[in-house]
C-alpha cells in the first residue's frame, strides 16, 4: 500500500470516527437540553402554583387568617359553597367555579371515644352547613372543645370549628400547631381562630359543603 492510499485510509477512518462522535455528542447534548427543559417547565409550574397561593400566610399562624388578603364579601352570593380537600388540608370558599378564599384546615381520622364508633374514616361527600352553631363548647368524652363551631352532620356531632380548646376555653397549643396537616380531629374540621370566627359569622345554614 503506497503512502497516498494509506493517507486516504487514515482520513477515511478519522472521518468515520468524527461522524460517530458527532452523533454521540448531539444525542448527549439533546439529552442534557431535554433535562434542562424539563427542569425549567417544573420550575415554571411550581412558580405558577406559588403565585396562585401567593396570599397564603407562611409559616402558618393558627391564631391568624390563612390568607394575608381581606376576607371576601359573601353576603348575598347565591353561588356560594364550601369545598374541603383532605389531601391538601385546605378549605375553599367557592363562588361557582371560582375560589374566592382558601383556609388551612386539619382533619383526618376520628375516634371520638364513643363506644359504638372507634376508628373510622372521616366522612366525604356532599353535606349542608347547619344553623346549629355556637361560640363555645366542651366535650367531656373527648376532653376537648372549640370556639365558633358550626354543625354540618349528625346534629352537632360533626363540626367546623376553631383549633381545639380545653374546658376553660384556652387553646391547646400542641394541637393547634398541627393546623394545615392531618390530625385526629374527633369529627371536626379545625380552622385558625380568625378563620373560624369569620366562617361562623358569614357562612349561613343551608350552604353546600363538599368534602373530598
Amino acid at each position: 500500500m503506497n503512502k497516498r492510499k494509506l493517507f486516504s485510509w487514515v482520513v477515511a477512518i478519522l472521518l468515520v470516527f468524527l461522524a460517530g462522535w458527532s452523533v454521540v455528542y448531539v444525542k448527549h447534548a439533546e439529552k442534557i437540553n431535554s433535562v434542562k427543559i424539563a427542569k425549567e417547565e417544573k420550575k415554571q409550574q411550581q412558580q405558577k402554583k406559588e403565585d396562585k397561593d401567593a396570599n397564603m400566610r407562611r409559616p402558618i399562624k393558627w391564631r391568624k387568617s390563612s390568607e394575608t388578603k381581606k376576607y371576601p364579601e359573601v353576603v348575598g352570593d347565591k353561588n356560594l359553597w364550601i369545598k374541603v380537600s383532605q389531601k391538601k388540608q385546605r378549605l375553599y370558599v367557592m363562588s361557582g367555579k371560582k375560589k374566592v378564599y382558601q383556609m388551612y384546615v386539619s382533619l383526618g381520622t376520628h375516634s371520638a371515644g364513643y363506644s359504638n364508633e372507634g376508628k373510622k374514616k372521616f366522612p366525604t361527600g356532599t353535606f349542608k352547613i347547619s344553623n346549629k352553631r355556637g361560640e363555645f363548647y366542651f366535650n367531656q368524652v373527648t376532653s376537648t372543645g372549640g370556639k365558633y363551631w358550626i354543625s354540618w352532620k349528625g346534629d352537632g356531632k360533626y363540626l367546623i370549628q376553631s383549633v381545639p380548646t380545653n374546658e376553660h376555653g384556652k387553646y391547646i397549643v400542641s394541637s393547634a400547631q398541627s393546623l394545615g396537616s392531618q390530625a385526629d380531629t374527633n369529627n371536626s374540621i379545625w380552622l385558625s381562630v380568625k378563620d373560624a370566627k369569620w366562617f361562623y359569622k358569614n357562612i349561613n345554614g343551608g350552604t353546600k359543603l363538599v368534602i373530598e
